[in-house]
C-alpha cells in the first residue's frame, strides 16, 4: 500500500472524512433496504437499484463523472468513470447471478486464476472487463452484481497479464461494511484517483525495463575529446560571437548592426504563420480575467503606448519567451530607440540573473546596488555628507527652528549631535532615504528616474513575486518609471494565484525575431572583428592564425544556410524562436569534437568554398558535449524511449504528436488540443493514464509540446487543459525520426523487448556498421508498430520505416 494514502483518502480530519462518513452511512442504508428487498433483478434494474447507489451514493462518485454504455467497436462497457480522464470501468451483472468467491474473515486480496478456478461466470465477467479496459487503456476494472465486488488491475502496463495478478474481492455488502475502508480507498472516486488500488495490488516496483545499449558501454555517455584546433575554435567561437562582441566598447555598434525587429515569420518555420500571430494570445486562459497584452513594437517601431503607460503610476512590464531578446530590447531602447530620453534621464539597470546570482535577500540587493550605480555611473553618493544635508534641507531648516533652536547658542555642540541624530534617523531607512534621494537628483537635475528590472524570470517564482511586488511600490512611490521582464507563463501563473492577482498592469509583449536574420547579422559582425574590419585589442601573431580559422568557419557556415535549406530549417525549428539557443548551435558546431573542422578550413583555402552537409551539423547538435547520446543535455528528444514495460510504448510520443500535428493543421483553437480528448484517444489505442502522464511531461521538459499559459503538467491537481506541438516536436516529427544521423544516435538509449527480428544492438564505430545496426532497428520497429499499423494514430511510423530505409542506402551510396 502507498504509504499515508488511506489517511489522504478518509484519515480523521483528512480533505474528505465528512464525505467518508456520509458516505458509510449511505452504505449502511442500502443494506438495510437491500435485505428486506432481494429479488431476483435483471441487469438493468441491478444497475439502477444497486451499483447506481453502491457508486454514486456510498463511493462518492458524481454522475457527471460517467458514461453509460460507451460504444468501442461493437462492444458497450456498462459503466465508464472518468476523473477527468478514463480510469474506472464497472462491468454489471444481473442480481442473483451470484459468484463462488472465497469468503475469509480478514482477507480481501486473492490471486484471480484461484477466483476463475471452477467459476466459469466469474471468468467471463473479469474476461470482459479486462478487454474492455484494454481496449480503452483504462487501468482498472471492476465486476459487480449488486451486492458482490471483484476489483483489478484490468490494463497493466507493467508487461504481466492482467489475470495473472491479483484482486480485492468483497463478497457481499455486508462485507463491504465491515471493510468500508479497504472499499473507499479501492473503488471511491478519491481512492481511484490516487490509486490505491494499483499501489496494493501491484505496490511500488515497476517490472524492471529491458536492458539499453548505453548500460553495456562502461564509459557511457562520456566526453568527446577535442583537438587543439577544436579547443581553440571552441573558445574562439565564444569570445567572438558571444563576449567580445557584447563588450562596453562595442555595444551601441553591436546593438545598431545585429539588432533585429520581432515578430517576422522565418520560411523555414514548420509551424504555420497562423500559429505564431496567435502565440502569445493562446497562452492566456481566455476564461481568466486578465490585463491587455500589447505587441511591443509595430511597423514603425516602439508601440506608442509604451510611451503613454510611461507616465502611470504602475510597473510597465515586458513579457517575452527565454531567449527572444528582453535584455537585448532594453539595451536597444536605451541606446538606439531613445537614446535621447535616456541621456537626459538617471537610468537603473537592476540584473536579477548573473548580478543578483548570489543574492539570498532581494529587497536588500536592490537597494544597495542602486546605491552603487549612482555612486559608479552618476557620482552621487548617497550618504555624502553635503549631498545628505541638501536632500533633507527644508526638514533640517524646520528642525533648526523647533525645540532644540535654543541649544544653538547654549550649547552648540549638544545642538549638532541633535541634529546629526535627525539626519541619522532619515538615512536609517534605505528605502525612504533612497526615494528622497531619488526625488531630490530628479528635481535638481531636472532627469527622469527609469529603473528596469531584468532577468527575474531566472529566478524561483517566489523571488519573481518578490520582484513584482517591489516594481509595484517603486512605481507607487518613486518618482520614476519602472520596467520589469517578465517570461509568458510567469505573467499567467502570477495573474491567477500570485502577486499579479491584486493589481492590473499593462503587459506588453516581444515576439521572437526572425532567427534567421538574427545568425546571419551576428555572423557578418562577428567577420568583421575576426577580418579585423573592427580591431580586437592585444591581438597577438597567434591569436591572428586562430582568427583566420575561425574566419572561414563563419564563412562557410553562412554560404552554407543561404544554399542549404535544411540546414537553415535545422536551426530555425530547433531552437524554435530563442535566439540563445539559436547561436548555442552555431557556436556548438564550431568547436564542436564530433566535426573536423581543421578538415573544413583546409579544404576551403584549397577549393575556395565548403557546403555544411546536415549530417555533420546535427551531430554537433545531438551529440554536444559526450562521446554518445545522452537525453538530458541533448536539445534533441529520444522519442522512442519507454518508461513502462509496453513496447507500444515506443510510439506513443510520436503518435502524441501527431495528434497535435493534426490538430494544428487544422487551426481550431490557435493549434491547440483540448487534454481530455488527447487522453481519450491516446487510452482508445490501449495506453494506460500514467504512461500518458509521462509522455505528455516529458514532452513539456523538452519542448517538444506546450501547454496553454505554459501551465507545467501535474496528473494530481490536474493536468493542463490545452496541448500544442512546437517547432522542435515537428521537426523531430516530420524530419528527424526519418534520419539516419538521428536513429544511429538514439538508439542506444532506446530498451528493446523481445524480438522476432535478430537484433543484436552492438557499440560499433565504423560507417558501415552503423548503417546495419540502424537497419536492423528500424525493422524492430516496424515489429512493434504492428498492433497499430492499421490504425489512425496521426502518425504513421511505415511511412517514416521507409524514408528512414531510404535515407540508410542514400548514405551508403556516399560512403
Amino acid at each position: 500500500m502507498q504509504p499515508g494514502i488511506a489517511d489522504d483518502c478518509c484519515g480523521e480530519g483528512g480533505p474528505v472524512s465528512g464525505e467518508y462518513e456520509d458516505c458509510r452511512g449511505s452504505l449502511a442504508k442500502l443494506i438495510e433496504w437491500y435485505t428486506t428487498r432481494k429479488a431476483q433483478r435483471n441487469e438493468a434494474t441491478t444497475r439502477l437499484q444497486l451499483i447506481d447507489r453502491l457508486f454514486f451514493e456510498c463511493l462518492g462518485w458524481s454522475k457527471d463523472d460517467v458514461i453509460l454504455e460507451e460504444p468501442y467497436g461493437q462492444e458497450f462497457a456498462d459503466y465508464t468513470f472518468s476523473s477527468p480522464r478514463r480510469i474506472l470501468i464497472v462491468e454489471a451483472k444481473r442480481e442473483g447471478q451470484y459468484f463462488e468467491l472465497p469468503v475469509g474473515k480478514e482477507r480481501i486480496e486473492y490471486s484471480i486464476q484461484s477466483l476463475m478456478r471452477d467459476n466459469a461466470s466469474l471468468k467471463a465477467a473479469l474476461e470482459q472487463v479486462t478487454g474492455y479496459c484494454q481496449s480503452r487503456g483504462v487501468p482498472f476494472g471492476v465486476v459487480c452484481n449488486g451486492d458482490q465486488i471483484v476489483a483489478l488491475i484490468a490494463a497493466r502496463s507493467d508487461g504481466l497479464p492482467p489475470l495473472d495478478g491479483k484482486a480485492l474481492v468483497f463478497p457481499s455488502l455486508d462485507f463491504a461494511l465491515s471493510h468500508f475502508q479497504e472499499l473507499w480507498n479501492a473503488l471511491s472516486k478519491p481512492g481511484i484517483e490516487k490509486k490505491y488500488l494499483y499501489f496494493t495490488l501491484i505496490g511500488d516496483v515497476r517490472r524492471e525495463l529491458p536492458q539499453k545499449l548505453s548500460s553495456t558501454i562502461s564509459r557511457y555517455p562520456g566526453t568527446k575529446s577535442r583537438n587543439i584546433f577544436q579547443t581553440n575554435l571552441q573558445i574562439l567561437s565564444e569570445l567572438v560571437i558571444e563576449d567580445i562582441a557584447r563588450s562596453s566598447d562595442l555595444e551601441t555598434l553591436f546593438l545598431k548592426e545585429c539588432y533585429c525587429l520581432s515578430g517576422a515569420l522565418s520560411q523555414h518555420s514548420l509551424i504555420s504563420k497562423y500559429i505564431l500571430q496567435t502565440r502569445y494570445a493562446a497562452l492566456f486562459d481566455s476564461s481568466a480575467p486578465g490585463p491587455l497584452t500589447i505587441p511591443l513594437t509595430d511597423k514603425k517601431g516602439i508601440s506608442p503606448e509604451l510611451i503613454a503607460e510611461s507616465l502611470s503610476r504602475r510597473p510597465i512590464l515586458l513579457i517575452g519567451d527565454r531567449g527572444v531578446g528582453k535584455t537585448t530590447f532594453v539595451n536597444h531602447l536605451i541606446r538606439i530607440d531613445a537614446p535621447e530620453v535616456f541621456q537626459d534621464a538617471v537610468t537603473l539597470y537592476i540584473d536579477f540573473g548573473s548580478q543578483a546570482a548570489l543574492a539570498l535577500n532581494l529587497r536588500e540587493f536592490v537597494p544597495q546596488e542602486i546605491i552603487r550605480q549612482l555612486r559608479d555611473s552618476y557620482q552621487v553618493d548617497v550618504e555624502e555628507r553635503n549631498f545628505v544635508r541638501g536632500v533633507y534641507n527644508l526638514e533640517i531648516e524646520r528642525f533648526n527652528k523647533g525645540i532644540y533652536s535654543d541649544l544653538k547658542e547654549t550649547t552648540p555642540a549638544l545642538f549638532r549631535e541633535k541634529e546629526v541624530n535627525f539626519i541619522e534617523q532619515k538615512i536609517s531607512n534605505i528605502t525612504e532615504h533612497l526615494k528622497e534621494c531619488l526625488q531630490h537628483i530628479s528635481k535638481g537635475r531636472r532627469k527622469q528616474i527609469v529603473v528596469f528590472l531584468d532577468n527575474a524570470d531566472q529566478r524561483s517564482d517566489k523571488d519573481q513575486e518578490e520582484v513584482f511586488l517591489m516594481s509595484q511600490e517603486l512605481a507607487q512611490h518613486w518618482p520614476a518609471t519602472i520596467f520589469v521582464a517578465l517570461r509568458p507563463e510567469t505573467f499567467h501563473r502570477s495573474r491567477q494565484v500570485g502577486a499579479l492577482s491584486g493589481y492590473h498592469p499593462k503587459a506588453f509583449t516581444i515576439s521572437p525575431p526572425r532567427v534567421d536574420l538574427v545568425i546571419e547579422k551576428r555572423l557578418q559582425f562577428a567577420l568583421k572583428l575576426t577580418s579585423g574590419e573592427i580591431p580586437i585589442q592585444s591581438t597577438g601573431q597567434g591569436i591572428k592564425i586562430q582568427l583566420s580559422s575561425l574566419d572561414i568557419i563563419i564563412r562557410v557556415m553562412l554560404d552554407s544556410l543561404r544554399r542549404n535549406s535544411d540546414l537553415a530549417e535545422s536551426i530555425d525549428n530547433i531552437s524554435s524562436g530563442n535566439v540563445r539557443l539559436a547561436l548555442d548551435l552555431i557556436k556548438g558546431f564550431f568547436g564542436s569534437g564530433h566535426v573536423d573542422t581543421e578538415k573544413i578550413v583546409k579544404i576551403y583555402e584549397d577549393q575556395g568554398n565548403y557546403f555544411i552537409p546536415l549530417h555533420e551539423f546535427l551531430r554537433a547538435v545531438i551529440f554536444g558535449d559526450a562521446e554518445y547520446f545522452d537525453p538530458d543535455p541533448s536539445p534533441i528528444v529520444n522519442l522512442f524511449d519507454v518508461y513502462y514495460h509496453d513496447s507500444k510504448e515506443h510510439f506513443l510520443l510520436p503518435v502524441l504528436l501527431g495528434m497535435l500535428n493534426a490538430t494544428m493543421a487544422s487551426r481550431i483553437n490557435e493549434g491547440f488540443l483540448d487534454t481530455n480528448i488527447a487522453y481519450e484517444q491516446l487510452q482508445g489505442l490501449g495506453f494506460a493514464p500514467e504512461q500518458i502522464d509521462f509522455a505528455i511531461n516529458r514532452g513539456c521538459k523538452k519542448n517538444i509540446i506546450e501547454t496553454i499559459a505554459r501551465k507545467l503538467p501535474d496528473p494530481i491537481h490536474g493536468m493542463p487543459p490545452a496541448l500544442r506541438v512546437t517547432s522542435v516536436g515537428l521537426y523531430h516529427l516530420n524530419r528527424l525520426c526519418s534520419n539516419f544521423v538521428y536513429i544511429d544516435a538514439i538508439l542506444i538509449d532506446v530498451p528493446i523487448f523481445e524480438s522476432l527480428c535478430n537484433l543484436q544492438l552492438r557499440d560499433v564505430q565504423d560507417i558501415h556498421s552503423r548503417l546495419d545496426r540502424a537497419d536492423s532497428f528500424r525493422k524492430y520497429l516496424d515489429e512493434k508498430w504492428e498492433p497499430l499499423k492499421n490504425i489512425w494514430t496521426g502518425f504513421n511510423w511505415s511511412a517514416a520505416s521507409v524514408d528512414l530505409a531510404k535515407h540508410i542506402e542514400f548514405v551508403r551510396t556516399r560512403v
